[in-house]
């Protein structure tokens, strides 16, 4: 039997309203009317609207009538079929959820949004926040966590971008020097263990230590020092991070075995000195550089699929090298016993109530179904680790073994002593893979096609700069006049044309951000407001534009003298 108790009414003016459980979902006097009161009053230009409630569709219906081409409608509600089981769902006009759960409502929300954008409005249907009061607030919650991990995204992005551009054009030399990842293509099949640096690895550093020999360790990033403090050489650490404090965590590293995998975001310096073989990545949503990489220097790189942590990117390249299981350690997400990291890492910070709220902590499912402390940089690389676990199709069995942290939800969880005593034996013979001899590369030919580059460059910078110079001439303030246009056509096609022969890449991404999301057109907007939107658009874009042209040639041109040194 159902719980909700559902009469149709008719209004004074004869259309059809309803009353669930003694609540009525639109006015008992004119629906229509109400419908357009929410929807004035409601209604932002730009955002992705969220309907939490489709009753009878009024509501839906103004919305349509405001809503533009490119706008984006999504209608939360559980019930809908209990209203309009006549809809055929080819005839919804918007994106339907009617599933209340925080992972669906999440992703469709996320999917809607472009460059980082918070835009949500969430509009509540009359009294639905009444009759279902918990699936509102999960709606509630679900959509502002959408918002603080957009957030953690835009800030990384802003933070990194120019730190990324700089790596990826150090790192194709040393990408050209050294070895591709490629050749590790599941080479192994045996265990490997994921190691990264949560409070939770001194548990398992005694058992780590007994069954070294006999599997193939990989380390995150800076887990490396923890592992080196406690006596554990990994035989692979995988580095991804740009910022100059991941350089501190390597250049003192000296007389290991360990051999490194870094990410063409890597802070460059990181490869100059780790002192043994190395393995060059792209991450997944590189393709275009890859393409670049091959077409222009015969470098084959593969794609791996990460997320925004390294570790994320470790467990991906572990999948790549072996057909054998995998067991990820140390992977806690949160705030373990209050702690930032293992002990010995010099990332290691106490938590205390400051922090806390410096980093806006909140409470979520722990390894043993308990409650850990996290933030929404955590939950970010939760959230990619579930995914990837979703994604990859591997042929033997994957564990969190971390025995504390976050639940990752979707990946079994054993002990890490079962682990090891499941797929470890005293017959595991473990020998780290021999790299391909590495063929003698001409700097010459290295050069020269960084020379080529820069010739892309600079007629690029001429070509924007003479662009510029014509749209501040430009005489009125209501229409671009043909010779604007043609020469800011003539900057789009040059770049069009030469992208793919050049290293511009992740220099570009707060640039669209920004140019995308700061001058988006308004309703009623005049002839005179357009001009100056667009004109403002375009000196903002090919400004930044230059900047960044003339910025990433300096660093070709500093590549080149740093292969120069090496003849």
């Amino acid at each position: 039997m159902s719980k909700y108790n559902i009469e149709y009414v008719l209004t004074n003016n004869n259309l059809k309203t309803m009353r669930v459980n003694n609540f009525f979902l639109h006015s008992k006097y004119n629906p229509i009317q109400e419908a357009k009161r929410i929807v004035e009053k409601e209604f932002e230009p730009n955002f992705v609207h969220v309907v939490f409630g489709y009753g009878l569709g009024y509501i839906i219906e103004e919305m349509k009538n405001k809503l533009r081409e490119n706008d984006k409608l999504i209608v939360i509600d559980p019930l809908f079929k209990e209203f309009n089981k006549e809809l055929i769902d080819d005839n919804i006009e918007f994106t339907l959820i009617e599933e209340i759960k925080s992972e669906v409502i999440e992703g469709v929300v996320s999917s809607k949004l472009g460059n980082f954008s918070k835009q949500v409005k969430v509009i509540c249907s009359p009294n639905y926040d009444k009759i279902l009061k918990e699936e509102y607030l999960i709606v509630l919650e679900s959509i502002k966590t959408v918002q603080r991990l957009q957030q953690v995204g835009e800030n990384t992005i802003r933070q990194f971008s120019l730190d990324w551009q700089e790596n990826y054009v150090h790192n194709i030399l040393h990408s050209y020097m050294n070895h591709s990842l490629k050749e590790l293509k599941q080479v192994y099949n045996c265990p490997i263990i994921v190691i990264s640096g949560g409070p939770s690895l001194k548990k398992q550093i005694v058992k780590l230590k007994e069954i070294k020999e006999k599997i193939i360790t990989i380390a995150s990033g800076s887990t490396i020092n923890s592992l080196l403090n406690h006596g554990i050489e990994p035989d692979y650490v995988v580095s991804i991070d740009g910022g100059i404090a991941n350089y501190n965590h390597f250049k003192e590293i000296i007389n290991i075995k360990s051999r490194l995998i870094f990410g063409f975001s890597s802070h460059y310096k990181i490869q100059e000195i780790f002192p043994n073989i190395k393995y060059s990545l792209l991450d997944v949503g590189d393709s275009a550089f890859q393409n670049y990489l091959n077409n222009v220097f015969s470098l084959d790189v593969p794609l791996i699929a990460g997320g925004a942590s390294v570790a994320n990117f470790a467990f991906t390249v572990a999948c790549y090298m072996t057909s054998g299981p995998i067991a990820i350690i140390g992977q806690d997400l949160a705030y373990t016993d209050n702690k930032s990291h293992e002990d010995s890492n010099k990332h290691f910070i106490e938590v205390d109530e400051s922090y806390k709220k410096s980093r806006g902590m909140f409470e979520i499912t722990g390894y043993y179904n308990d409650s850990v402390l996290t933030d929404y940089a955590f939950l970010l690389m939760k959230r990619d680790f579930e995914r990837l676990n979703r994604q990859i199709e591997h042929p033997s069995p994957i564990f969190n073994c971390t025995e504390g942290g976050a639940k990752i939800g979707g990946m079994e969880q054993i002990p890490f002593s079962e682990f090891c005593d499941s797929f470890i034996n005293e017959e595991t013979n473990l020998k780290l893979n021999s790299p391909s001899k590495l063929q003698s590369k001409g700097n010459d030919f290295f050069i020269g096609k960084m020379q080529a580059e820069i010739a892309i460059y600079n007629k690029i910078i001429g070509e924007i700069q003479i662009g510029l110079a014509k749209l501040n001439s430009n005489k009125s303030n209501t229409v671009f006049e043909k010779s604007v246009l043609r020469e800011l056509d003539k900057i789009d096609k040059s770049i069009k044309k030469y992208k793919t022969r050049t290293a511009m890449n992740h220099i570009f991404d707060p640039i669209t951000m920004d140019v995308l999301r700061n001058y988006e057109s308004v309703p009623n907007e005049s002839n005179r407001a357009t001009f100056d939107r667009v004109f403002n658009q375009n000196k903002e874009l090919y400004s930044r534009l230059l900047d960044a042209f003339k910025l990433t040639r300096q660093y070709v041109l500093d590549v080149i003298e740093k292969t120069n040194k090496l003849m």
